[in-house]
C-alpha cells in the first residue's frame, strides 16, 4: 500500500454489484497550465503580455495514477481507476493595452488507462483520446502593481478562469458544468532576474460525493521561482509548488488536498519559442493527486513583436550600477571629497580629522598644529610658543588702565613666556617691546609703554628667567598695526611684542636704550659766557 494514501480510506463494499448506481463523476486533471511564456507553468505571474502581442503553443503532460481508491480496511492493492494519462493542452494568449491578457486552453485527453471501473459501478477501464473542458483565461494588471518583463521589484494582477463543460465526465476529462476561478496574484522580480510568484484564489465547482469523498468547492493555491542559471543566453530554472484545499468534506473524511511540486528548466530562444520541460511527485493528500508528473512545452511568440523585444530584453544582464557618488558615505559627493575612499567631515573636504600634536584639538581646528596647546592653551595654541625670532602670545597682555601695573588675568601668558624662555636656553636675548595707542601725547604714551615692558621684565626675571637675557623698551605710539581710529585698532596697537635677538659669538650686546633713556643721558652744553664790557669814563675836559 503506498503511504501517501493512507490518509484515505474509502468504503468500498464487495457487494457492489454491476447494476449499482455509479457516482458522479469529476475532472481529476489537477495539471492546469498557464499560456504564457513567463508564467511559472502552473503558477502565474503577474505581468500580462505586451499589447497585441501573442503567445501560443501545446503543453505536453503526462500524469502516473491521478486517480486511486484505497479499499476498506487497506488490506488490498489500491485501484488505480486512472493508472496514467497524457494530456495535450493547446493554448493560446493575446496581450491588451499592457494591461490585460485574455487566453484559451483546450485539453484534449491523448491516452490514458487504469483498471475495471466495475468496483464504481461500470465496465472496462476509463475511455481514453477525449476532450477535456475548454478553459477561458484572463488577467489584469493591479494600477501600482504594474511591472514590465525587464524590470524589478513588485507587481499584481487579478485572475479569471472559467471552463465550459465541453469535457467527457464519464473519462473523468470535465466536471459537467460551468466552473470559475478569480485569483490574485503577488510577485516579486529581483534586480538579479529570480521571480517569487504567490498565487491563490477560488474555484467554484459542482458539489459531488464520489466513492464516499466529497468534491466540491475549492481554494487553489500556488508558490513558484525562477532562477536565470545563464541569463544571456535566456536559460532559467523553475520550481512550484500547487495544489487547492477542498472546502467540504464528510464528517469522518479527511479533507482533500490535491497537490504537487514540480520543477524544470526553461529556454527563452532568440527564435520566439520558449522551451519549458521538467517533472515531479504529488503529495498524496487526496485521491486525485498523482503519484508523478511530467511536462513539456514549447510556446512561441512571433519574432519582433513587442513581447519578443521584452523577452530580448530580459535576457539582457543588468547594467552595473553606477559607481557610488559617496563611496564612504561621509556626505561629501564627487571631487568635492578629497579623501573619496574613507570619511571625514565636510569641513575637512570629506578627510579624517587627525591632531598632529595631540593636543586633542583637531588640525583643522588647531591654529597652532605643530606645538600642543597643553592645559591652558585655546584653539589648539598654548598660551605663548615661540614662532621664529619672535615668542607669539595667545592674548594679548593686560594692565591697570594708566598704569603699568600688570593684572592678574595675564599672569598665566607671562608664566607660559618664561617656559618657553627656559625650554629655548639658545635664545642669547629677548627684546620686550612696549607700545600704546594714540591717546595722549607722544611723551606720556612713551613713558608708559616704557614702563609696562620693565614690569614685564620683572615679572619674567622673578619666573626664573636670568636677568641678562632680557631687555626692555618703549615705543610709545611710534609703531602701530592698525589704524587708530578704531576701538579694535586701538585695542591692537596696546601691546606688548616679544623679539628675540640674533645669537652673538661673544659676550651678550648692552641692551638698546630707549629715547628717554637718551634723553636723560644727553649732556648738556653752556652758553659761552658774555664777556663784560669795561666802562671807561669820559676824559675830564682838559682845563
Amino acid at each position: 500500500m503506498k503511504p501517501s494514501h493512507l490518509f484515505l480510506i474509502v468504503a468500498l463494499g464487495l457487494s457492489t454489484t454491476a447494476t449499482a448506481q455509479p457516482d458522479a463523476r469529476f475532472n481529476v486533471q489537477l495539471f492546469r497550465p498557464s499560456g504564457a511564456p513567463q508564467d511559472l507553468v502552473v503558477v502565474q505571474q503577474s505581468r500580462p503580455l505586451s499589447h497585441l502581442s501573442v503567445s501560443a503553443g501545446p503543453y505536453l503532460s503526462y500524469s502516473l495514477n491521478p486517480l486511486s481508491l484505497i479499499p476498506e480496511g487497506g488490506d488490498l492493492s489500491k485501484i488505480n481507476l486512472v493508472g496514467n494519462r497524457l494530456q495535450l493542452d493547446v493554448m493560446a494568449t493575446i496581450g491588451l493595452f499592457d494591461w490585460a491578457e485574455v487566453g484559451v486552453d483546450m485539453p484534449l485527453i491523448l491516452a490514458q488507462g487504469g483498471a475495471n471501473l466495475e468496483v464504481i459501478g461500470t465496465e472496462g477501464s476509463v475511455e481514453s483520446f477525449v476532450l477535456g473542458d475548454l478553459r477561458l483565461t484572463g488577467k489584469v494588471a493591479i494600477p501600482g502593481l504594474r511591472r514590465p518583463a525587464e524590470g524589478k521589484g513588485w507587481g499584481g494582477a487579478v485572475t479569471l478562469n472559467v471552463s465550459f463543460p465541453t469535457g467527457a465526465q464519464d473519462a473523468f476529462a470535465g466536471d459537467g458544468e460551468l466552473t470559475w476561478a478569480p485569483g490574485l496574484v503577488l510577485d516579486y522580480r529581483f534586480e538579479n532576474g529570480i521571480l517569487l510568484a504567490l498565487n491563490g484564489g477560488f474555484w467554484k465547482r459542482p458539489d459531488r460525493v464520489f466513492s464516499g469523498v466529497s468534491v466540491g468547492d475549492m481554494m487553489p493555491f500556488g508558490v513558484g521561482a525562477e532562477v536565470p542559471i545563464l541569463r544571456g543566453s535566456g536559460v532559467t530554472a523553475v520550481g512550484m509548488v500547487h495544489g487547492a484545499v477542498g472546502l467540504q468534506k464528510q464528517p469522518d473524511e479527511p479533507r482533500q488536498i490535491p497537490a504537487e511540486a514540480l520543477f524544470g528548466l526553461r529556454w527563452y530562444s532568440s527564435t520566439g519559442l520558449t522551451f519549458t520541460f521538467g517533472g515531479g511527485m504529488g503529495c498524496g493528500c487526496s485521491i486525485a493527486s498523482p503519484s508523478l508528473s511530467f511536462f513539456t512545452s514549447i510556446l512561441w511568440i512571433p519574432a519582433k513583436t513587442r513581447e519578443w523585444e521584452a523577452l530580448e530584453r530580459f535576457k539582457e544582464p543588468p547594467e552595473p550600477p553606477p559607481p557610488p557618488i559617496d563611496p564612504d558615505g561621509d556626505g561629501v559627493i564627487g571631487e568635492s571629497d578629497a579623501c573619496p575612499d574613507v570619511a571625514g567631515p565636510v569641513a575637512n573636504m570629506g578627510c579624517p580629522d587627525t591632531d598632529k600634536d595631540g593636543d586633542g584639538v583637531v588640525d583643522r581646528l588647531d591654529r597652532c598644529p605643530d606645538q600642543p596647546a597643553g592645559s591652558r592653551g585655546k584653539d589648539g595654541c598654548p598660551l605663548a610658543r615661540r614662532d621664529g625670532n619672535r615668542i607669539v602670545i595667545l592674548e594679548q597682555l593686560n594692565f591697570a588702565t594708566d598704569q603699568d601695573i600688570i593684572l592678574s588675568e595675564s599672569f598665566p601668558i607671562l608664566e607660559e613666556v618664561a617656559r618657553v624662555m627656559n625650554e629655548n636656553t639658545e635664545a642669547d636675548r629677548v627684546h620686550i617691546e612696549g607700545h600704546t595707542d594714540s591717546r595722549a601725547s607722544d611723551a606720556y604714551n612713551l613713558d608708559l609703554s616704557r614702563r609696562r615692558a620693565a614690569s614685564v621684565m620683572r615679572f619674567l626675571v622673578e619666573s626664573g628667567v636670568a636677568a641678562e637675557r632680557l631687555c626692555s623698551q618703549g615705543f610709545g605710539r611710534s609703531r602701530p598695526l592698525a589704524d587708530n581710529a578704531t576701538e579694535e585698532g586701538m585695542a591692537l596697537n596696546r601691546r606688548v611684542d616679544f623679539t628675540i635677538q640674533p645669537p652673538s659669538d661673544g659676550p651678550r650686546p648692552p641692551c638698546p636704550e630707549d629715547a628717554e633713556d637718551k634723553k636723560r643721558k644727553r649732556p648738556t652744553k653752556k652758553a659761552p659766557a658774555t664777556p663784560k664790557a669795561k666802562s671807561k669814563a669820559p676824559a675830564a675836559p682838559k682845563p
